[in-house]
């Protein structure tokens, strides 16, 4: 499987939470990056890099990709050129109808056949609610 990654902009966020290696994130009031929770949470980017909880007490940031293109990880079958949007724990899915969750990219590599998958995908930031 093609996967790959070109970086625009990744930035550094200090992790308020464990976080999953190539799983969108999103930011705290404090600023800080922290898993994604919800369909409808607005992403901050990719977390390029695992967190683990034990790490946080040493101060282990989070690298977390905002524009370019990242490896995410799929929730189930994505096609090539299908635009994914958000589950509620950080992975991707193929845009079906008015899901009401938020879109986040377009699958640019040979897509993802099962669930942990990871595909290439352009991030789209500031994108509405499917």
């Amino acid at each position: 499987m093609m996967a790959y990654g070109n970086f625009v902009l990744d930035k550094g966020y200090d992790a308020a939470a464990a976080l999953t290696k190539f799983r969108f994130c999103k930011m705290t009031n404090a600023g800080k990056a922290t898993p994604v929770t919800a369909i409808t949470d607005y992403p901050l980017g990719v977390a390029q890099f695992e967190v683990l909880s034990t790490e946080l007490t040493r101060g282990k940031g989070a690298s977390v990709r905002l524009i370019g293109i990242s490896e995410v990880e799929a929730s189930g079958a994505i096609n090539p050129g299908t635009v994914c949007t958000l589950e509620l724990d950080g992975r991707v899915c193929a845009l079906v109808g008015a899901s009401g969750k938020r879109i986040v990219g377009i699958c640019l590599d040979k897509g993802a056949v099962n669930a942990g998958d990871r595909v290439a995908m352009e991030l789209i930031s500031g994108a509405g609610l499917a």
